[in-house]
């Protein structure tokens, strides 16, 4: 099952600088993943993945959990207060400073997380090689970065329960990871996915997205992510003569009409539910045939998402 490929959903979406300066109130959005992960933004070249345990992670996390959770408790008080008559004031006081020290610490935290050297694997598309961002021990081969790296046959890809509360509540987890776990017993990582559900489909795609990433005789996958970069890969480049595809489909459309896009071709996979494809899902190919460009380049998800984004940075002090 691991090595077949049953969804063939590759589409990422690609934000073209939308958040290069600015999301809502976060005006150092930019920085987040840090420096490290900053080195390898060549999509063509790389693919990267970030560590569920990760410091970066764990900075980024810590003041949203502690700021809203402060928050919540005031606000519940000065509702309270306001309805039984009592001190009300002092707390919409509280509540203004929560609203100072969130707008602030949005924008300090991406800083800090440039400051730490976060885990992370890298999948080197161009050299067949996968690297890890962290110290291993007993690995003798370094990359052009000076990171421990590995042939991309020697890499395994899984997946393992974890059950995430005392009551046997269960997610899948990807575990990327060397073959020989005696020998290279740190050269392993558990990935970040968008979703947790109760079946492998997240996992299973995102294993199939890296090893059809990986495959140098297949152009690189229609999505939004390879967009102005396509021409950088041989094999890409003239995949894409061939067939006369349009040079910036997907930086002329906006960041919403990719989500709709997105949404509409993950259908099929949402339906299966917890069953699997009795034939392979069709890969998404010459999208321009089925989908016209709605001209809105560089544009976010509208003003009501902006108005969603404030609100959630004053409120929980979450950059993104």
């Amino acid at each position: 099952m691991l090595d077949s490929f049953n969804y063939n959903y590759y589409l990422n979406v690609n934000t073209f600088g939308f958040y290069k300066k600015r999301a809502g109130i976060s005006f150092t959005v930019n920085l987040i993943g840090g420096r490290y992960a900053k080195r390898f933004l060549k999509p063509y070249r790389y693919k990267s993945y970030g560590s569920g345990d990760s410091v970066v992670r764990l900075i980024l996390l810590t003041p949203f959990l502690i700021l809203s959770l402060c928050m919540f408790i005031n606000v519940w008080i000065f509702i309270e207060e306001l309805f039984l008559g009592g001190d009300w004031l002092s707390y919409l006081k509280v509540i203004g400073w929560l609203f100072l020290i969130n707008f602030l610490v949005v924008n300090m935290v991406p800083y800090l997380s440039t400051l730490v050297k976060g885990k992370y694997v890298y999948f080197d598309r161009e050299k067949q090689k996968v690297s890890f961002t962290f110290e291993i021990p007993h690995c003798t081969e370094r990359d052009e970065f000076g990171n421990c790296c590995f042939d991309y046959s020697e890499i395994n890809l899984r997946y393992q329960r974890v059950y995430t509360n005392e009551y046997g509540a269960m997610t899948y987890a990807p575990i990327i990871s060397h073959k020989d776990g005696q020998k290279f017993p740190k050269a392993k990582i558990t990935a970040i996915i968008n979703e947790n559900g109760r079946t492998p489909i997240e996992c299973l795609m995102l294993f199939e997205d890296i090893r059809r990433f990986m495959d140098k005789s297949k152009p690189l996958p229609e999505s939004p992510e390879y967009e102005g970069f396509r021409h950088l890969d041989p094999v890409t480049a003239e995949h894409d003569k061939v067939i006369g595809r349009p040079a910036s489909y997907w930086s002329e459309m906006s960041l919403e009409q990719q989500l709709e896009i997105a949404n509409k071709i993950y259908e099929p996979i949402y339906e299966l539910n917890e069953e699997f494809p009795k034939k392979p899902l069709p890969e998404m190919k010459e999208p321009w045939k089925h989908w016209k460009s709605d001209g809105k380049k560089g544009e976010g998800e509208g003003l009501k998402h902006e108005i969603l984004l404030i609100a959630m940075q004053l409120f929980t002090a979450k950059p993104m």
